[in-house]
Parts: C-alpha cells; sequence; structure tokens
C-alpha cells in the first residue's frame, strides 16, 4: 500500500475489508478512541471475530464509504434506503448494509445480511431442498 493510501482512511477501511469479505462479516464495527486517537475495526461472524487497529482517528463518513465500495465491488451496486435519520440501509439482491452511527460513544455498527445463502438456509429448514428450483425439479415427471 502507498503512502497516499495509507493516510486515506476509506482506502485503509476499503482494502481492510475487501480482505476479508469472503469471511462473509455479520457486523463491522469502528471504534473511536478519543484519548488515544486511534481507531479499531472488529469484523464479526460465523468462525470471524478480528479486531485491527489504527493510529490516528478514522471518520465515521470514510468508514461508511470504504464498507460500501468494498461491498460494491463484490456485490454490485446497493441502492440507499433512508430508515431514519442517522440509520441507511444499502442493499441489493445479494446483501443488505445496516448502517448505525451512535456518535456520541465513539462507535459505528454495519450489520451486514447475505440475502442468497439466508434465502436458502430458509428453504432448507422448510424442507425444501437447497433452493426453490430444485424441489421443482424433483417434482417434475
Amino acid at each position: 500500500m502507498r503512502n497516499s493510501e495509507r493516510n486515506d482512511p476509506k482506502k485503509v477501511v476499503r482494502k481492510l475489508v475487501s480482505e476479508r469479505i469472503k469471511a462473509r462479516p455479520k457486523r463491522i464495527t469502528l471504534r473511536l478512541s478519543w484519548e488515544d486517537k486511534k481507531s479499531s475495526i472488529r469484523l464479526l461472524g460465523d468462525g470471524l471475530d478480528e479486531t485491527v487497529e489504527h493510529q490516528g482517528t478514522i471518520p465515521f463518513t470514510p468508514f461508511a464509504h470504504g464498507v460500501i465500495e468494498a461491498y460494491e465491488e463484490v456485490y454490485g451496486k446497493l441502492k440507499v434506503i433512508s430508515v431514519s435519520f442517522r440509520e441507511n440501509v444499502y442493499e441489493n439482491d445479494e446483501v443488505s448494509l445496516d448502517l448505525y452511527p451512535t456518535g456520541g460513544a465513539g462507535k459505528f455498527d454495519i450489520f451486514v445480511r447475505y440475502k442468497r445463502r439466508d434465502e436458502e438456509a430458509r428453504f432448507r429448514e422448510q424442507g425444501l431442498g437447497g433452493s426453490r428450483t430444485s424441489k421443482v425439479r424433483e417434482r417434475a415427471p
């Protein structure tokens, strides 16, 4: 990573998330330590619990944009849906990112939901096989 990229918080976040996106994090959290002027980013998911420390504070906007860009690179363009004054959801047919900043607490959570695998799991739980079409194929003469 070049010096200019190391100093650009959005690029730092985008690279960090891009390197771990295959692990399918379900929650990505930025925590700011105002006293130390440090940031930490925690990625949580099934089999994933990693915290990366960063010297200097990462503002909320570059953090959010870095995460969104990393996901758009893999899953395609995301559309924004305003939920409330402080909360937005970015989503498409494959993934949903629920951005929830709690600025006074120095914390920004992004909750991630992967729609394709969630849908397939729901069908399996209902006894419908791995996908909608698999059940249709089984019934065809």
